[in-house]
């Protein structure tokens, strides 16, 4: 073999060096942009983890205390207020059969409040 050939090579052997490192670190690249995308395209995750970023920083951590009122603690229902007016509403017909009702075997009262 001649110099020439030597030293071209030499050049080959080197450029394959060169794109072996460069074709090692963009795997890797990939790998973590793969692994990030994993986390988006999760269908078993909740759209809340979806969202990427660290998961569970920023949540509120756990007192250790149960939630509601403790044992013991009386309980306070609002009084019902006075009706306003009161509206008897009766039914001859079945609405659904139009079969003629006879005597009602229950009497049920309903109290609806509007809200402002």
């Amino acid at each position: 073999m001649c110099d020439n050939e030597i030293k071209i090579i030499e050049r080959l052997q080197e450029e394959n060096a060169l794109l072996k490192e460069e074709n090692k670190i963009l795997k890797t690249s990939i790998e973590e942009l793969e692994a990030r995308l994993a986390k988006y395209e999760n269908a078993h995750a909740p759209p809340s983890l979806r969202q990427g970023g660290n998961s569970g920083t920023g949540r509120k951590k756990s007192s250790g205390k149960k939630p509601g009122q403790k044992k013991g603690h009386k309980g306070i229902t609002r009084p019902q207020p006075e009706p306003d007016s009161e509206v008897e509403v009766t039914a001859d017909r079945c609405p659904y059969c139009d079969t003629k009702l006879g005597s009602p075997f229950r009497i049920e009262s309903e109290i609806i409040e509007d809200i402002p």
